[in-house]
């Protein structure tokens, strides 16, 4: 570093103290470097005043003559590290007395010793040297410092992540507990499902009641969003199912209880997307109602595919004075077929052509092997994956089939 590099950095002059009790030494020296630097000097003939000084203010730097009456060089710089630990230190010595101050250094934390006389150019480099190296070595213990403030904080943030780990863990086991554990079956209809959360919890949602007549309810839904929001809307979903045993419910009145309940509670900009089945498990009738779900795939014994055309709004956007369900849709299942519901987590999965994977589950699900709806909804789940670009962000999966399974 050059001289005008060095005065351009020091933008706060460093203040230097030289202590030697010849008044010549401390002239000279402050002479030259008031001269040549933007150092602030101080001079002392008397190294107990310059002591006095030290405790009233801090200095930089100090060069101090070895031989001086009262108290020498090392003492000075001895109780002068008492007060400041970091403060470099110059110690001048005549060629008579160097041997001693050589042997006396380890007593102090001395930076370096000059003979005198001096050479001007050569102390004002030991000088800078002596200010960069404890420049660099407080910039070194400043970045310690928030170094281990920045670990402190990491262990904190893994603390808080276990915290929170333990409580997503024990939302997922509340939001399991709320689907269905056994779906039930009867001689005609048997329902499987697939459920694959985003994240540790989901916004999808389903459950299967029963309504008596030899009915069965069926209820699909996706929460806007995904995670701990979404997994809490659901709650909402499973307790408005609870009371609805009525025999002759409609697929329709499904979603409106649902509607009625949620529209006053989610947040805004949060809806849900939900389809209701009602089935009877004797003859294989299924009436639909559809709010914002992807059309439900009726899958022939003969391999016949068909998209159910059932549409609808979604739910809690209005109120009940303004909601109406979609039309109901009718529909038969005979022996060997299966209805597919699933949610828009797959069917909206993405190639790298941004193609989605609903445009090709007419193809794929004609070559799969459907007549186990469990194999089939493992294998639409694997042809998705395969099918969708490596860094899609996926969505909760939902998949449900309903028939002979």
């Amino acid at each position: 570093m050059n001289q005008e590099t060095f005065k351009q950095r020091a933008k706060v002059p460093q203040t230097i103290m030289i202590v030697d009790d010849e008044e010549m030494v401390t002239k000279t020296l402050a002479a030259y470097l008031e001269l040549e630097t933007d150092f602030e000097v101080l001079t002392f003939q008397d190294p107990v005043k310059a002591l006095e000084k030290l405790h009233q203010r801090r200095v930089d730097l100090i060069i101090s003559d070895f031989l001086m009456p009262e108290m020498n060089g090392l003492q000075l710089i001895a109780q002068a590290q008492q007060l400041d630990p970091d403060l470099p230190c110059i110690l001048l010595t005549g060629y008579a007395d160097k041997e001693n101050a050589v042997k006396a250094i380890n007593e102090v934390k001395l930076f370096q010793y000059v003979e005198k006389p001096w050479d001007n150019e050569h102390i004002s480099l030991i000088i800078r040297n002596a200010l960069n190296s404890k420049s660099l070595r407080e910039t070194l213990e400043r970045k310690v410092r928030e170094l281990d403030k920045v670990l402190l904080e990491r262990d904190k943030l893994i603390q808080h992540n276990e915290m929170i780990k333990e409580e997503l863990k024990l939302a997922k086991d509340v939001q399991e507990s709320m689907l269905p554990q056994k779906l039930p079956e009867s001689a005609n209809i048997s329902i499987v499902a697939k459920y694959l959360p985003a994240l540790q919890i989901g916004g999808d949602f389903y459950d299967v009641i029963t309504l008596g007549n030899n009915k069965l309810g069926v209820l699909i839904a996706d929460v806007t969003g995904h995670g701990i929001q979404a997994a809490l809307i659901t709650i909402l979903l499973k307790s408005a199912l609870i009371d609805m045993t009525v025999r002759d419910l409609r697929p329709g009145d499904i979603l409106t209880a649902i509607n009625n309940l949620i529209y006053q509670i989610l947040p805004k900009n949060i809806y849900v997307a939900g389809l209701a089945i009602v089935i009877d498990t004797e003859t294989g009738e299924c009436q639909i109602s559809n709010g914002g779900i992807p059309h439900p795939i009726l899958i022939r014994k003969d391999k016949r595919i068909e998209k159910i055309p059932v549409n609808g709004l979604l739910l809690g956007i209005c109120d009940e004075s303004i909601f109406k369900p979609g039309e109901e849709f009718r529909t038969q299942l005979n022996s060997g077929d299966k209805l597919l519901l699933f949610t828009d987590g797959i069917s909206e999965a993405a190639n790298e052509k941004d193609e989605q994977f609903e445009e090709k589950m007419f193809e794929i699900l004609a070559r799969l092997d459907c007549k186990s709806g469990k194999v089939m909804l493992n294998d639409l789940t694997q042809a998705a994956k395969d099918f969708s670009k490596p860094d899609h962000n996926w969505d909760d999966i939902t998949l449900l089939s309903i028939g002979d399974n």
